[in-house]
């Protein structure tokens, strides 16, 4: 029994050295995104662009290490808590994110706001949630759990990608820098038309995914409970966000609309995804309500 205690400790203390690096990692990528919108503004240069990039890849690696442990250690996908979660999360982001700037290499800047969010999971992780490996709960068992899990991150992390590179046009025209070519700030050199394109193509990805992962979340409900659907405050938040990003790509069929409700629609439908995942529990707990969905 002692042997098994000391081999846990261990293999919590290494994962926890690996998370610390990771972190240290994506900061450092944060600052280097940072810092190229930053001479963008003034010199057309990319180097720390590409510092950041070449991080970011290292970060993912040793992310992808710390699952693949995790995942041998409990003999489960690591999603079995809010830990895992916010872990699973982070690296969902930052990997779909390296993915698709493979398609559209010209993407950089939107890196800024893809590796805060992923930063703030992890920070979120450490410091609020228990590491330590526990037995799966029995309403986790249910096999909808991970085919909800999956399909759920997927949707989250292609929104994320394509709600900062939305984000990132809007605050480069709000701070008056239109008429600069948009390579500069690390976003492609295409107008504006193409750069819609490129986030409606994402949303438009995304949202048949959230739809399948309520739908698959509303039968893991019913396994696990016997009921598809209760109204639960994580629920209500889920139907929020995609009402919000079907009203997006509603709004991108109209061309009048385009300009005027798809940033809008867009960046509230990003909102109301992260609330929904990573503050429904604050709020639940600030309203007195009660949430089954604890994960």
């Amino acid at each position: 029994m002692e042997q098994v205690f000391t081999t846990e400790s261990t293999l919590l203390t290494l994962e926890l050295r690996i998370l610390y690096a990771v972190i240290g990692l994506y900061v450092l990528s944060c600052l280097l995104h940072i810092s190229q919108a930053g001479v963008s503004v003034f010199f057309r240069n990319f180097f720390f662009g590409k510092m950041a990039t070449n991080l970011l890849y290292l970060a993912v690696i040793g992310h992808t290490l710390l699952i693949i442990i995790r995942w041998i250690e409990q003999g489960q996908p690591p999603v079995q808590n809010k830990y895992e979660c916010l872990s699973w999360f982070a690296w969902c982001n930052t990997f779909t994110y390296l993915y698709i700037r493979r398609r559209w290499s010209e993407l950089s800047m939107p890196g800024i706001f893809v590796t805060m969010l992923s930063i703030a999971a992890l920070f979120l992780a450490i410091n609020k949630y228990d590491p330590t490996v526990t037995p799966i709960a029995p309403a986790l068992q249910s096999p909808w759990y991970f085919w909800h899990v999956l399909i759920a991150f997927g949707a989250y992390a292609v929104f994320v990608v394509g709600c900062s590179v939305e984000l990132s046009y809007v605050i480069i025209k709000g701070l008056g820098y239109a008429k600069k070519s948009w390579e500069d700030f690390g976003l492609p050199s295409l107008d504006v038309q193409t750069f819609h394109g490129i986030t409606y193509k994402l949303v438009l990805l995304g949202f048949p995914l959230l739809t399948f992962g309520i739908i698959s979340g509303a039968a893991w409900a019913d396994d696990a409970w016997g009921r598809y659907w209760s109204w639960d405050p994580f629920e209500i938040l889920s139907l929020i966000t995609w009402t919000a990003f079907g009203m997006y790509l509603h709004a991108m069929s109209i061309p009048k609309w385009r300009e005027t409700w798809g940033s809008t629609l867009c960046l509230l439908g990003f909102a109301s995804m992260l609330i929904t995942f990573m503050g429904s529990g604050f709020l639940t707990k600030l309203f007195g309500l009660y949430s089954m969905h604890a994960y």
